[in-house]
């Protein structure tokens, strides 16, 4: 019960990714958390974290500590989820006897629709300001996430062989280290394959169906032109950059998730098309985007404005109504600054 946990959560972190086919974003996420927890006990007991410290006092004592640093209900849920899986983990390997977790309270599941959802004409002026920058890596990247919605860590991870025909994407990973299918516009998939052949092609000695479909380029002083396969945390970097160029500076891959749910959901009102096409495991996920938003609930009722004006008429040519159509018109109050 003494031995580090710095050890067995790298264990259990290849085990994710090796085993049960994690993708990499996913794994670095636990291992963030678990890091975390680590980071925790050292401060607590004043040495490394040992196998021992994982006891309901300690890791209430941690979600107290989250508390007191006014984080989310969310994050203090996803990061006792993580350090769950850590400990059940170590439980079917008998490091532990029971997994101290199993009786805590959880942070409650909120269900909130999406802060920032952009809409069409953003996300097709993102395409636009790659297309006028003259980065066809970039126009590619944004055309994926513009018609499929897909996760960034997904879209980073797009290799020669998902390409099919003018379908779309095939056996694609996703989160959980499943795999889908996801179609693409035709003439997306054009372009697709258009940039295999005269930008991928190009710059690799041949191109097999394990090529990369998106590269990072950049120079160091000492070794030159750096060139590596593109990862969840560059397309993150890529739509802050191109947001900034448009004017939506706050733009994140996951906003433009949130923005081809929306479209399609307004476009076929069918939730579980949305469903099927975000990957969602559960319908109650994709329910965030029913919630009527205060723009839209005013558009809700736009029928009323017709029926509203008439009946106003009618008041305004009764001679004995009480009220002159100006007593409707609210007054507003000057305000000095301080």
């Amino acid at each position: 019960m003494t031995r580090p946990l710095v050890e067995l959560v790298e264990q259990f972190c290849q085990y994710q990714l090796k085993q049960r086919g994690k993708t990499e974003g996913g794994v670095q996420a636990y291992r963030w958390v678990l890091e975390q927890f680590l980071v925790f006990g050292r401060a607590r007991f004043g040495r490394v974290a040992r196998l021992s410290d994982l006891s309901k006092a300690v890791i209430q004592d941690w979600m107290d500590e989250m508390a007191a640093r006014d984080l989310s209900l969310g994050t203090i849920r996803s990061r006792q989820s993580a350090l769950s899986s850590f400990c059940s983990w170590l439980v079917k390997r008998e490091a532990l006897q029971a997994n101290p977790l199993a009786g805590m309270d959880r942070p409650p599941h909120r269900i909130e629709p999406p802060k920032q959802v952009p809409t069409p004409a953003l996300m097709d002026a993102l395409i636009e300001a790659a297309r006028s920058r003259q980065r066809p890596r970039d126009v590619a990247v944004f055309l994926i996430l513009r018609f499929t919605g897909m996760r960034r860590e997904s879209v980073a991870t797009l290799q020669a062989r998902h390409l099919d025909a003018l379908w779309g994407l095939r056996r694609v990973r996703v989160k959980g280290g499943h795999t889908r299918d996801i179609p693409l516009p035709e003439p997306v998939m054009r372009y697709l394959h258009a940039y295999v052949a005269q930008v991928v092609t190009p710059s690799v000695t041949t191109v097999t169906p394990e090529t990369p479909l998106f590269w990072s380029v950049w120079g160091r002083r000492s070794l030159g032109k750096q060139r590596a396969p593109m990862t969840g945390k560059n397309i993150w970097r890529l739509c802050k950059l191109y947001g900034r160029m448009i004017g939506y500076p706050m733009l994140k891959p996951h906003d433009l998730r949130h923005g081809v749910a929306m479209e399609v959901l307004e476009q076929r009102h069918d939730l579980e098309q949305v469903r099927a096409l975000l990957g969602h495991a559960r319908i109650d996920t994709t329910q965030i985007y029913t919630m009527i938003r205060p723009a839209q609930l005013k558009q809700a009722v736009s029928f009323y404005e017709e029926s509203a004006r008439q009946m106003m008429a009618g008041f305004r040519s009764d001679k004995n109504s009480m009220f002159e159509e100006h007593s409707y018109v609210p007054q507003t109050r000057s305000l000095k600054l301080q």
